[in-house]
């Protein structure tokens, strides 16, 4: 349900003007809690037009139809809700301390082999997703300042516009820590297999569930502790730029 309601917004914020798509997706934002037990037909009276428009605005936005978006809210409404219980101090630093033990385990082997990919490539598209984005754009300030200019959109269509046009020499950097941008109900998880150029991920999630699409997987962090994961990216980023000063001075 979160990357739906972030790409629902991303939608409504970029939309020049306010046309028959922009209605659709502010009608799904009022209704979001209700379009998991929406039939196709259902979604199109709330939204007083055709099933067909429905069916292509989902693909606009990077689902296959309606039912796979309905069913990316039911695959994630239940993650969501887990992740809305508080955190008191002592749980926050035990989460915390468990991802910094996992990424100070990462082989240096695998960190060269990244920093090699990142220094060689001619461009970067760095694809942060839901509340994820703002740690995109860190890494990708921190990649400049060592004279890597990255793109990260925090647009989702102008990120799957861009993905179509890379080359071998290129590299995409996905951030998704439970994986639930790579379920088969976005078409955002073709456009990354489909893509040219050095794949990595970064993610809590089981590493060998992506291996199949990704190059590299970087696991930086338990998925139970979720809860702290825009804290986790900061400190492996930290990471991955220490190691870049050192294979690659200025």
């Amino acid at each position: 349900m979160e990357q739906l309601i972030y790409t629902l917004l991303a939608y409504i914020n970029n939309s020049l003007e306010k046309d028959i798509n922009y209605s659709i997706a502010n009608s799904f934002l009022e209704n979001i809690h209700q379009i998991e037990g929406y039939s196709l037909e259902m979604a199109a009276e709330v939204c007083n037009v055709a099933p067909s428009t429905i069916n292509r605005f989902c693909k606009r936005i990077g689902f296959r139809n309606f039912s796979n978006l309905r069913n990316s809210v039911a695959f994630q409404g239940g993650m969501y809700e887990a992740r809305e219980k508080q955190l008191n101090a002592d749980s926050f630093e035990s989460k915390l301390k468990e991802n910094v033990e996992i990424i100070e385990s990462i082989s240096k082997e695998q960190l060269e082999r990244i920093i090699q990919k990142i220094h060689e490539s001619k461009r970067i598209v760095i694809l942060g997703f839901e509340k994820h984005q703002i740690q995109a754009m860190e890494l990708q300030k921190q990649l400049f300042l060592l004279g890597k200019l990255c793109e990260c959109n925090t647009n989702f269509f102008k990120q799957l516009e861009a993905l179509a046009h890379l080359t071998e020499e290129d590299m995409i950097i996905t951030i998704s820590i439970q994986g639930n941008i790579l379920t088969e109900e976005l078409a955002i998880n073709d456009k990354i297999k489909e893509a040219n150029g050095k794949k990595l991920l970064i993610t809590f999630s089981d590493s060998e569930r992506y291996k199949y699409v990704f190059d590299e997987v970087l696991r930086c962090g338990e998925i139970e502790n979720s809860e702290v994961s825009s804290y986790t990216l900061l400190r492996l980023f930290d990471v991955l730029v220490y190691q870049y000063q050192k294979q690659y001075p200025a």
